[in-house]
């Protein structure tokens, strides 16, 4: 702090020396006393006993209303992604604390008696840096990069104040491209990680922090090798979170084809809590069409089976057209498939 002491704290030979009354002069000139820590979460939100917490993204198709869609799916959904409009990560704070976050938060998710997790992520599309265009070479070892990003994520906890944050998506992705070295080597990702971990755990000890993880990488048929996860200090994931869309695995083309130790055995890199942010089967013919997804969605409770799972979260709820997409449990109709019903009955309410 560089700001100079007014000169009614002075006193004749030093400045006053009952600290008490300094510090609280100081804190007020500072603007400190406007923030109260440590910060509480807003969603007071727990899985059920011996079960866990389900969520999916209530997306709407013509015809039905945000404010419908959310409603419809309070019913059964106790989380609700959120990735700003979808915003870079330097817009989400300003989209968060305005009229968007109001309405959809506020309103839609937490009105609505949901709880948000707020989603950041540090890449686009082809695996470019996304990065405020007054940044030259934008890389994660860029001090100035580094910090706009963890001076996002904090603005936005502190505004929103969720229970569950995920700060890097499927980041196994830019290792995969990238290795572990150079200036965007996977090694500075995990040190960038590791501080926003820090950071935002002094200021918010009980929110729920990680990155998510790809358990599959889609584009080549295979599943990803994540071995890579005993290069994280363990102590700084709270959840081990994976994204799943084991079906585009090769040699997997029925829910029955998965092993039974899919997901147990990810453990043994980090034995951790596991959650899924993503968890999907497509509708496809290909894949068994309705009956391919109905049954893969009752197999989620024998695959998780002996573990300690916080929450499963289907991507979202309707097809995103009704001529490419196959991930919805609602067609873009929304006529219900099969394994909306299916879904349903996972839901037990906390």
């Amino acid at each position: 702090m560089d700001k100079k002491i007014p000169d009614f704290i002075k006193l004749k030979g030093g400045i006053m020396k009952k600290p008490f009354i300094v510090l609280s002069l100081i804190l007020f000139f500072s603007g400190c006393h406007k923030e109260e820590f440590p910060i509480k979460p807003i969603d007071d939100i727990k899985k059920p006993s011996g079960w866990f917490l389900l969520g999916i993204l209530p997306n709407p198709v013509p015809g039905i209303s945000f404010d419908s869609s959310y409603k419809f799916a309070s019913s059964f959904t106790h989380l609700v992604p959120v990735w700003g409009k979808p915003s870079p990560f330097y817009n989400m704070p300003n989209d968060l604390k305005g009229d968007w976050g109001d309405y959809f938060v506020k309103t839609l998710i937490r009105g609505n008696k949901m709880a948000p997790l707020i989603h950041f992520n540090f890449y686009g599309k082809n695996m470019v840096i996304v990065s405020p265009p007054d940044i030259n070479n934008p890389t994660l070892s860029n001090e100035k990069w580094r910090n706009a990003y963890k001076n996002a994520i904090i603005e936005v906890v502190k505004e929103i104040k969720p229970k569950y944050l995920s700060v890097g998506n499927e980041v196994n992705k830019w290792l995969e491209n990238y290795g572990l070295e150079g200036e965007n080597g996977f090694n500075n990702w995990i040190s960038l990680y590791e501080e926003i971990y820090d950071t935002i755990k002094k200021i918010c000890p009980d929110i729920v922090v990680f990155c998510t993880f790809a358990r599959e990488i889609v584009k080549e048929n295979r599943e990803a090798d994540l071995s890579f996860l005993t290069l994280f200090d363990s102590t700084k994931i709270d959840l081990l979170v994976l994204t799943s869309y084991p079906y585009a695995v090769s040699y997997i083309n029925n829910p029955s084809d998965i092993p039974a130790d899919y997901y147990s055995k990810v453990l043994q890199y980090l034995n951790k809590p596991i959650a899924f942010s993503e968890i999907s089967w497509w509708s496809h013919p290909s894949f068994g069409g309705e009956n391919g997804q109905s049954s893969f969605i009752n197999l989620i409770p024998e695959l998780l089976k002996d573990l300690n799972v916080e929450f499963v979260m289907w991507p979202w709820l309707c097809d995103l057209n009704d001529t490419s997409d196959w991930t919805g449990l609602r067609n873009y109709d929304w006529s219900e498939k099969s394994g909306f019903s299916e879904w349903v009955k996972l839901y037990r309410e906390k």
